[in-house]
């Protein structure tokens, strides 16, 4: 009797199990994404900075324009972190806040590559190589966060 009760009670709670699983909804292209941009972003804070200490010393800047283009820059790193922190906590723990403010925080990295590109007070082609390639995670970032947004937002109104 006790042994028809324990295999009745396992059988209840292996269907139990099974109810309550849901796949997960977030995106390992994304989760991918963000990994690899921590690693460029690194390497396109570091050239720029090598890059306008060169400029510094070889190129004639008008007062303060370097200053305020290498603050720019530590605004830009600022940023891309908190941006890539919450895409990526956002994406893992499947909260839909955190993944709207790093969708709202790629606009401003996008158009700090866009002044990285263009308009600086001297741009090499390393710059705008980099930028364009930065913009590339933020584009490929913003369309998958989007994706996984609208995933997140169908999931919670079906349960």
């Amino acid at each position: 009797s006790s042994g028809i009760n324990a295999e009745y009670g396992q059988s209840n709670l292996r269907m139990a199990i099974v109810r309550q699983y849901t796949p997960p909804r977030s995106s390992v292209p994304l989760q991918i994404l963000l990994h690899y941009n921590y690693y460029y972003f690194a390497l396109f804070f570091l050239v720029q900075i090598l890059a306008m200490a060169w400029k510094g010393t070889v190129l004639p800047y008008a007062g303060p324009t370097l200053a305020a283009e290498v603050s720019l820059l530590l605004l830009y790193a600022l940023c891309e972190a908190i941006r890539l922190y919450l895409g990526n906590k956002g994406n893992l723990t499947e909260q839909p806040f955190p993944t709207v403010v790093f969708l709202l925080l790629t606009l401003p990295m996008t158009m700090a590559y866009v002044f990285t590109m263009l308009l600086q007070t001297y741009v090499l082609h390393l710059d705008a190589i980099m930028s364009y390639i930065g913009i590339g995670f933020c584009g490929l970032e913003f369309i998958l966060g989007i994706v996984v947004l609208l995933q997140f937002s169908r999931s919670d109104i079906s349960t």
